[in-house]
């Protein structure tokens, strides 16, 4: 057989292999890349549906709050939503109606603002706000006490509140009034922002009902409200975290406080930059009640120990609660 020969049987067996192994490995990338694509979509879908589940659900608390608590005892606890309760008395025209009709020019500067792309969720959830407004109307106030009222309306105001910021939307109103001021006025924050807000609308509301006592529950509302807004968002299950700094040996001192309080401790080296001496720094999560148990450890164990207690808003994992990921459930 001559060289020639054998090239072409080389070239017609190479180009017979290509023929058969390549589409299969075309089809095999194609379908790995056509799998990751949905799962992204997937996971993009059940994102984005428990953030419309969760604005839902915080609009209809809004909604119940004003309905079963707040409108009837002509509590005004700030918000767009309290400057229509004091227009309301008023304005023969219905709490939903009034929403709805100061929320178009608000809407429509942050859109010119902003643009459209950031205020179309906040156009939805308005309208949908305004629509559960007038679907709570017909049920009754429960309460005729404006203290009682002002608690429970509080808190079910919060827990909407914490719905939104956990879905990421919201009902326009002030919220938006807020945001398009701070981006305007500089050197004022976002915080003091809302405040001077609120406290426009309870002075606006205390001159207008003639009642200074209208005022005092609304600012009990809004406090309760930030109160359970805070605890949903950032957990219930509170921690503090103790910073042990030592010159002793760690890993006696970390034997005796994971035996006794049965948790877990993380060392760090340190140094201190005044004594150059090097020093060993310990980090152990604790119930706020075990804080008192920390102490008399580190008395009998380390007397010189330099110690911090810090609050922990939320603690997960190790011997506390599970720790969930979004997505994951």
């Amino acid at each position: 057989m001559g060289l020639r020969t054998k090239r072409a049987m080389r070239v017609f067996v190479f180009r017979d292999l290509s023929r058969k192994l390549l589409p299969h490995a075309f089809r095999r990338a194609s379908g790995r890349k056509a799998g990751i694509n949905a799962i992204s979509y997937d996971m993009k879908y059940r994102s984005n549906l428990k953030s419309w589940c969760c604005i839902l659900a915080g609009i209809t608390m809004y909604a119940l709050a004003l309905d079963l608590f707040l409108v009837g005892n002509g509590i005004a606890a700030g918000g767009l939503s309290g400057f229509a309760i004091v227009l309301n008395s008023f304005i023969p025209l219905n709490i939903a109606l009034i929403v709805f009709v100061i929320n178009i020019p608000i809407l429509f500067a942050a859109m010119l603002i902003n643009g459209w792309r950031y205020t179309i969720s906040a156009v939805v959830g308005s309208a949908l706000y305004s629509f559960m407004i007038q679907l709570f109307s017909g049920l009754p106030t429960i309460t005729t006490d404006p203290l009682v009222a002002a608690v429970f309306g509080g808190a079910a105001y919060g827990a909407g509140m914490a719905l939104l910021v956990i879905g990421n939307g919201s009902t326009g109103g002030t919220d938006l009034v807020i945001r398009l001021l701070v981006k305007k006025i500089s050197g004022i924050s976002l915080g003091k922002m809302a405040l001077l807000v609120d406290g426009i609308i309870i002075v606006f509301a205390i001159i207008a009902f003639q009642d200074i006592e209208v005022g005092l529950y609304a600012i009990i509302t809004i406090g309760i409200c930030s109160y359970v807004a805070d605890r949903i968002v950032l957990g219930f299950d509170r921690g503090c975290l103790c910073m042990v700094v030592t010159s002793q040996d760690p890993q006696a001192l970390s034997a005796t406080l994971m035996t006794k309080l049965k948790r877990g401790v993380t060392k760090v080296p340190g140094l201190g930059m005044y004594t150059a001496v090097e020093r060993s720094i310990l980090f152990i999560a604790v119930r706020p009640q075990e804080t008192p148990k920390v102490k008399k450890i580190l008395s009998i164990e380390d007397p010189n120990a330099f110690v911090m207690v810090l609050p922990a808003n939320e603690v997960l994992g190790g011997s506390f609660r599970n720790l969930y990921l979004n997505g994951n459930g």
